[in-house]
């Protein structure tokens, strides 16, 4: 973790030019100087310059933030001030430690070896108790009120039978040509599995044997997020060990966030004086997205048969993997080469669609707004279906394109390219 003084160094870097104002997704909805990117950055400095208490405005302000990369992005003099932002999240708690949701969550859930599989478990035959069918969807609403949770909420089922209750260990592929790991994510193994379970069909069928770590657990994004690095830094000893000693060459994240959290911020979890630092950076070398990793395997399909009518599918970048991973080209590429698809670039692909992980939670209705700018994007391309490669930006899709009663089909890029290499 950085010190206050790094941190405010950091932020002295940044000019006020306002170049960000024109991009921030929050700060275009709410028009609040102290949202944007250089309003927090201020706020960082006259805070840690001044030595003042973190007030409870300074943390709602910081919250505020969807760590979406837009601002970095954009910024002329290269400053990263999602980064900068994270980073004053955890002097935060660090100072005034997690709120008690936030703490049972992440210590007690996300980092417990059976807690989550249990609760979910039983969430899973639970739910038709506390939750109510729509009748012309697949999702679930809330029947009673639940603490944080908006009543609008389009929440999809949690699954029967999750993914690695039915695939766990080696899965051998016939004629071997690889072996790779697959780190599941917990929507995908809890909500989806059928991503997951797409993952794995699409690697046997090409030669690529799987091995699927029992003991895998939750990458620790949304604590680190939130600012929480304890949690973080234990379920990365826990995940670098569950992938360790099987001869892999890759470990394929379906998840766009999974990945970036996998690849980028786990070898920043340990000091250069660890010795665990050298396995998480060997770890961390071995990550690569499902698209980056797909697309060189499947090679070039024709895309279309001239069979009738093609349905229309077009895509949203999760900014996991358009601005931290820097992946864009693949995903467009695998869509475009599907056949009987036709596919229709969305105007603003890469613009945030405004989940944010633990940002959606405390702020639904800011959320919403933000996703509205989408929701346009996405009715101008006529498509029947969108396409995404993160769980976080599934989700928010399928709740923002419900709450507008729009009749679009939410998949994941995965699900798209398996349907398409059966035929």
């Amino acid at each position: 973790m950085k010190t206050l003084p790094q941190v405010l160094e950091e932020a002295r870097q940044c000019v006020k030019c306002g170049t960000c104002m024109a991009q921030c997704p929050v700060y275009l909805e709410t028009l609040e100087e102290p949202l944007v990117a250089r309003g927090k950055l201020g706020l960082i400095e006259a805070v840690a310059e001044e030595e003042s208490e973190f007030t409870r405005r300074f943390h709602k302000i910081l919250s505020q933030c969807l760590l979406c990369g837009t601002c970095s992005e954009n910024c002329p003099n290269g400053i990263r001030a999602d980064e900068i932002i994270r980073e004053a999240r955890s002097l935060l708690v660090k100072e005034k430690g997690l709120s008690l949701p936030k703490k049972a969550i992440f210590k007690y859930l996300l980092d417990s070896e059976h807690l989550m599989d249990l609760i979910l478990k039983g969430g899973a035959s639970l739910q038709h108790l506390f939750l109510k069918k729509i009748p012309e969807e697949s999702g679930l609403r809330l029947r009673f009120p639940v603490p944080v949770l908006d009543q609008r909420r389009f929440i999809p089922p949690l699954a029967t039978d999750s993914f690695m209750d039915l695939h766990s260990g080696w899965v051998r592929a016939g004629k071997e040509i690889m072996r790779v790991g697959l780190f599941v994510g917990c929507v995908s193994n809890y909500l989806f599995p059928r991503i997951s379970r797409s993952a794995l069909d699409i690697f046997l069928r090409h030669g690529v044997s799987v091995y699927i770590p029992p003991s895998q657990r939750c990458c620790g994004l949304p604590a680190f997020g939130s600012g929480d690095e304890e949690t973080p830094v234990s379920l990365a000893q826990k995940n670098i060990e569950a992938f360790a000693e099987e001869g892999l060459e890759k470990i394929v994240a379906p998840c766009a966030s999974c990945a970036s959290m996998l690849k980028l911020n786990y070898p920043l979890l340990f000091d250069e004086a660890d010795p665990f630092r050298a396995r998480a950076m060997a770890f961390s070398s071995k990550i690569t997205d499902a698209s980056e990793f797909l697309a060189p395997i499947l090679g070039q399909r024709s895309a279309g048969n001239g069979r009738g009518k093609m349905m229309r599918i077009t895509y949203h970048d999760p900014c996991h993997l358009r601005r931290k991973l820097g992946i864009f080209q693949e995903p467009r590429n695998l869509l475009q080469a599907l056949p009987d698809l036709e596919y229709i670039e969305m105007r603003e692909a890469n613009r945030c669609c405004g989940q944010g992980g633990s940002f959606n939670i405390a702020n639904y209705d800011l959320s919403l707004k933000i996703f509205g700018r989408k929701i346009q994007d996405i009715e101008e391309t006529g498509a029947d279906l969108v396409a995404t490669a993160c769980s976080g930006c599934l989700l928010q899709l399928m709740d923002g394109l419900h709450q507008q009663g729009l009749k679009k089909e939410v998949r994941h890029l995965v699900e798209m390219v398996d349907q398409a290499t059966l035929l």
